[in-house]
């Protein structure tokens, strides 16, 4: 009797701490309910988010950078993306660029070679939009499943817009031998 007892008073601990598991899960955490607020596009369609718009015209990688005389090499590949950006309502930047691969892992701008466009500073007026090109690092492996984050904080991006857009790059394997130059950005209109 005791025996059933003690094994009776086991499993009920045992189903309270999986109940007690299961709720805890099923529980939005405080970076789910801080997390940004996604504004998904593909490429070649104007993504608005709070305060800029983005479309990505041209994807393509390389496994080296040419920057005037140098070149810059990677042990992955070089994913390069021709952006036309803009403020929407009042002046702004874009401050954050990276790349999220298919298991989540965040790939930001290289600090190898300035990207004004994104992350050296330059202030959009509205109605001015700007196209350029930006340089994300990334393994050879990950390159085939690559999603473009814009925001225009570069510390905190909780509780904003994020634009997110799809790179159709197939295959790392597949990129450029050549060295490739990237555009410095420039007024459109």
């Amino acid at each position: 009797m005791k025996l059933l007892r003690r094994l009776g008073t086991a499993a009920f601990v045992l189903a309270a701490l999986a109940a007690g598991q299961a709720v805890h899960s099923a529980e939005p955490n405080v970076n789910h309910a801080l997390r940004p607020f996604p504004v998904a596009g593909e490429v070649g369609a104007e993504v608005a988010a709070r305060t800029f718009t983005a479309r990505v015209q041209l994807v393509r990688c390389a496994a080296a950078l040419r920057i005037g005389e140098h070149v810059l090499d990677t042990q992955g590949v070089w994913i390069i993306a021709k952006l036309r950006v803009g403020a929407r309502f009042k002046p702004t930047s874009i401050a954050y660029a990276a790349a999220r691969d298919g298991a989540g892992k965040i790939y930001q701008t290289t600090d190898r070679v300035s990207l004004d466009l994104v992350s050296g500073g330059l202030t959009m007026q509205p109605g001015l939009p700007y196209e350029g090109e930006i340089a994300i690092e990334v393994p050879t492996a990950s390159a085939g499943s690559l999603t473009l984050l814009l925001a225009d904080n570069s510390l905190d991006q909780r509780m904003d817009s994020m634009a997110e857009i799809g790179l159709p790059i197939s295959d790392g394997h597949a990129c450029s031998a050549e060295p490739t130059t990237l555009l410095a950005p420039k007024s459109v209109s």
